[in-house]
């Protein structure tokens, strides 16, 4: 979490609310948590619950596909409310906003080219979220090496890098991958890394 000066407090806080507000509602529906495909989600849920179910009807992911996402975008917006400039990054999914331009490097493991992207954040903040078969700990039903999309929101961008990503299996993949982004107005960006191609 970077900002400007230190609201570390604050960013706990809204970090053990936010992550409570899940808990709370995965206890009562267990669906929501283990569905690869959409599932509906209650009139009282919060707004975070509410934004990720939408994230995944969106694309046809589960829930939990925009989860990392989601916490990246709360906290950072919770944020902004004491510092005009927010960056709050969780495992490869990353909410930004006020800063203007910013130069960031996509991680697609230790053999793949090294590419970085430039961003232009918002006032309110933009998502920049990352999915990959081949690196860390998160489930896909593809083998990118990464894709990484840009939406206006990180539980939007994370939903949609999971979607994008499930389709990857190999270099020959790549094109369909961001034909299918470009079908989505809610993309703004991709960049997709996958046997040592990349496409953008």
């Amino acid at each position: 979490v970077c900002t400007r000066g230190d609201h570390s407090g604050r960013a706990l806080e809204s970090l053990e609310r936010r992550r409570h507000e899940l808990e709370q509602y995965l206890e009562k529906h267990y669906s929501f948590g283990t569905a690869f495909r959409p599932v509906p989600v209650v009139s009282e849920a919060t707004e975070i619950v509410r934004e990720m179910g939408q994230a995944a009807q969106m694309f046809d992911v589960g829930p939990m596909a925009g989860v990392a996402g989601a916490i990246a975008q709360f906290v950072g917006t919770d944020l902004l409310a004491y510092s005009p400039e927010v960056i709050v990054e969780n495992g490869g999914d990353v909410f930004m906003a006020g800063g203007g331009s910013r130069k960031v490097r996509v991680f697609a493991g230790g053999s793949a080219p090294v590419v970085h992207v430039t961003v232009e954040d918002a006032p309110e903040g933009v998502g920049l979220c990352t999915s990959s078969g081949t690196v860390g700990p998160s489930v896909s039903l593809g083998r990118a090496d990464a894709v990484t999309v840009l939406a206006r929101t990180a539980t939007l961008a994370d939903a949609a890098a999971t979607a994008l990503g499930n389709v990857v299996l190999g270099a020959e993949d790549i094109k369909g991958a961001l034909e299918a982004a470009a079908r989505f107005g809610e993309v703004l960006g991709v960049v997709v890394v996958a046997g040592g191609s990349i496409g953008a």
